[in-house]
Parts: C-alpha cells; sequence; structure tokens
C-alpha cells in the first residue's frame, strides 16, 4: 500500500508539474516575442504596437523582448497571413480590425476570421476626419461637394489606408450620403497617406488624429468634418459631416490577435500584461496625445464585437457587388 501511495503521488506530482500551463511553470515566454504590424510605419496601428512594446519594457512586465515587425503589403493581408502561418505557441501576434473581415467577404483572404484567429485583447477605438492641405480652398464638406459637382465624377481625391478598411468603408459612406464618386486613393499606412496629402498628390485624405496631430498642431492641414454620429469632445469646435448634411460614420478600433488555436493560459497572461499596462499613466498619457478612447474588450466580448464588425459590412459589400461569389 505504501508502495502504491508513493506511485500515485509521483504521479499527481509529475502530471501537475506536465499539466500546468507553461506560464504558471516560469517558462513562457521563453523567447522574444513577434508583433507582426501588417501596416507600414508611421500608421495608427504600428504607433500603437510600438507604444505597447515601450511600455511593457519600461515596466518589465514581460520577461522578454518584444520585436515589431512591419510586414506590409495586401491592405493588411500579408502580415496577418505571415502571423497565421507561424505555430500557434504565443509567440506571434497581430491585429485585428474590420480588413481582416472585409478581405475575407471579398475573397482576397483565405482565412475564416471566425476560427483562425485567437482574440486577446481590443486596445482602442479611433475616430475618422478628413482632413485637407491648409492652403486648400476646400474649407468644410459643402466645399468638397461643390468640388466634385464642378469637375465631375473621381475628379476629387481622398487617400486613405487600405481598400476594404475603415477608411475605404467611409469613403464608400461619403459617396452614398453626397450621391456623387470621390475617388478613393489606398495607401500602406496613415503615415503614407498624410505624407501624399502635404506632397500634393490626393486632394484631401481620411486620417485618425493619431496620423496627423502632428501636422495639426503645424498647422498643415485642416480638418473638414469629423466623422462621428455627435461632435467629439476632442474637436469641439468642428463639425461633424452629419451636421453639415451628410451622413458620414467612421470609427476604427485596434486591437492584438494570435493565431487560431493559442491556448486559453497564454490569452489570459497577455490580457493580464495589457491590463496592468493600460494603468500606466505612459498608457494614459499615449491615448490623451494621439486622441483615442479606451477601447478595452477582451477573449470573448472581442470576439463577439468583431462578429458584429462582419455583420455591419457584409451587406455593405454584398450591395456593392464587392462580396465573393
Amino acid at each position: 500500500m505504501k508502495k502504491f501511495a508513493l506511485i500515485v503521488c509521483l504521479g499527481f506530482l509529475a502530471w501537475g508539474i506536465a499539466g500546468q500551463p507553461l506560464y504558471a511553470q516560469g517558462k513562457y515566454p521563453t523567447r522574444a516575442i513577434d508583433l507582426i504590424c501588417p501596416y507600414a510605419p508611421g500608421g495608427g496601428t504600428d504607433i500603437m504596437f510600438r507604444s505597447i512594446e515601450k511600455i511593457i519594457s519600461q515596466y518589465k512586465l514581460v520577461p522578454q523582448p518584444i520585436n515589431i515587425i512591419n510586414k506590409t503589403g495586401g491592405a493588411g493581408a500579408i502580415g496577418k497571413a505571415f502571423c497565421l502561418s507561424k505555430a500557434a505557441d504565443g509567440y506571434t501576434f497581430t491585429c485585428f480590425d474590420i480588413g481582416t473581415v472585409s478581405q475575407q467577404i471579398d475573397g482576397k483572404a483565405k482565412w475564416d476570421f471566425r476560427k483562425d484567429f485567437t482574440y486577446v485583447a481590443r486596445l482602442v477605438s479611433d475616430i475618422n476626419l478628413i482632413i485637407v492641405r491648409a492652403d486648400s480652398p476646400i474649407n468644410n464638406a459643402k466645399d468638397l461637394v461643390e468640388a466634385i459637382k464642378k469637375k465631375g465624377p473621381k475628379s476629387v481625391s481622398i487617400g486613405g489606408t487600405s481598400i476594404g478598411g475603415p477608411d475605404h468603408f467611409g469613403n464608400i459612406a461619403l459617396n452614398k450620403a453626397t450621391k456623387l464618386e470621390f475617388s478613393f486613393v489606398p495607401y500602406n499606412s496613415g503615415g503614407e497617406v498624410v505624407t501624399n496629402l502635404l506632397g500634393g498628390h490626393i486632394d484631401a485624405a481620411w486620417a485618425n488624429p493619431n496620423e496627423c496631430v502632428g501636422q495639426l498642431e503645424a498647422k498643415q492641414v485642416k480638418i473638414i468634418g469629423v466623422c462621428t454620429e455627435k461632435r467629439s469632445p476632442l474637436f469641439p469646435d468642428h463639425p461633424t459631416m452629419r451636421e453639415q448634411g451628410y451622413d458620414v460614420i467612421s470609427l476604427q478600433t485596434r486591437s492584438i490577435v494570435a493565431k487560431g488555436g493559442t491556448s486559453p493560459e497564454v490569452v489570459d497572461y497577455w490580457v493580464g500584461v495589457l491590463g496592468k499596462m493600460r494603468e500606466t499613466p505612459e498608457w494614459k498619457e499615449y491615448l490623451k496625445k494621439f486622441l483615442l478612447d479606451d477601447g478595452w474588450l477582451v477573449k470573448e466580448d472581442f470576439f463577439r464585437d468583431a462578429k458584429n464588425d462582419y455583420k455591419t459590412i457584409k451587406p455593405i459589400m454584398d450591395e456593392l457587388g464587392m462580396s465573393k461569389k
């Protein structure tokens, strides 16, 4: 009996060691974490990822370095697919945004957002602005509409990030609201959009506040419309597009996901790390500096929000003939 009891005890001990999640054993993470940004440097997602890395490193919230890897192309699809090509072991992460579901709907991506991603945390909510150069004769939404009426369809170009992303859907909403056809010019990042606006290559631009705050402060660009339902407290002196007679709403969120099948223990580990990060003064300063709203949703709540994105844009893409046949 004593021998049997010893065997049982040793068995439970072995199970306890082998059965523990890696992070509980102090073995996760044992190497660097790769955070894949599918957009070029200077855009909103890139800025957020680099802010996350800086704060986590400063407070030593993770015992391993975090590498920010910009893997651009395909309107974000290449970087996300690269993440999905890696093992579901908690060492590679990327972002989820509305482009993730739109590229599934139009067939440009092979993933299924319901099963191929593991949902970790939605971190921020970002509003969209329509901006022009400071010296542009366009000062408001009415001027924008009059300009294209005078020149003809597609004669006024508006730059934005990627086909099938929030900026593209914002442009579709603008076309529907005005019953006109503004030309949408896609770029790899918000930074590229603003650079091309300042260079005179496009007439206007879709931009999140964090992508153009420096240019706004330097008076290089001006806002002609804020694309929120109600006037934003961030821009109390600037009317919404809706106030100007055009029902154009454009918002987006920024988040972190892993490959589908990543263990719940790894997800919990990162929810804990990101939760601690959110409490730091540096994260709160990041939100303030880049004019962002807190968008914290994790795990199942985050996944439900992703499914809501799908339900929102699928009918629009069907109507426009953008869905895969």
